[in-house]
């Protein structure tokens, strides 16, 4: 979904830190709108959160995961950053900026400025494959990916369900 980039700011017009000649944010979405806001139209059913409505992704806590994004339109990008629920979220409840951890778990940045120069490589490739370490976690977790664009007050919201399982242990063979 597409929606004001810097989450999990709430307001728009903010600069970006690293990059200030970047185009400012728009409105980043409502608590409660996580996954289904978008500035082409909510789609409340994203936003319907219970512990058993979506199919989850198993994922091994602890791991090297790897992301990968296609794109409908490639933009001048800024950065990926991931986050992740709290520990103590509610599975039930909306999805909340109080649901997620406050820092990205994974940050891939593009530091070429300012975003209008041919030489500041900000056109990812297509796709774009990013491995990122997963938080230690155990049971039911989501996963906030978001793509920020620098020549645009826009970014991209994708949400994964996961089931994070303990990580697969490896046989050290017999015991002497």
């Amino acid at each position: 979904m597409e929606s004001g980039k810097f989450f999990p700011a709430v307001k728009g017009g903010l600069l970006d830190m690293t990059a200030p000649t970047d185009i400012q944010s728009a409105v980043p979405p409502q608590d409660g709108h996580i996954a289904g806001s978008s500035v082409r139209g909510n789609v409340p059913l994203l936003d319907e959160q219970t512990p058993t409505r979506w199919t989850k992704i198993r994922l091994h806590s602890g791991a090297k995961q790897t992301f990968k994004w296609e794109y409908g339109a490639v933009h001048l990008t800024r950065r990926w950053n991931y986050f992740i629920t709290r520990i103590s979220w509610n599975p039930s409840a909306p999805l909340t900026r109080a649901q997620f951890d406050v820092r990205p778990f994974c940050t891939i940045q593009n530091e070429g400025q300012p975003y209008w120069d041919p030489n500041a490589n900000l056109m990812p490739s297509a796709p774009t494959v990013h491995v990122c370490e997963l938080p230690k976690r155990t049971g039911y977790y989501v996963i906030l990916a978001v793509w920020e664009v620098a020549n645009s007050p826009m970014a991209f919201y994708q949400i994964v369900d996961a089931m994070f399982e303990e990580p697969k242990r490896t046989s050290a063979g017999p015991s002497p």
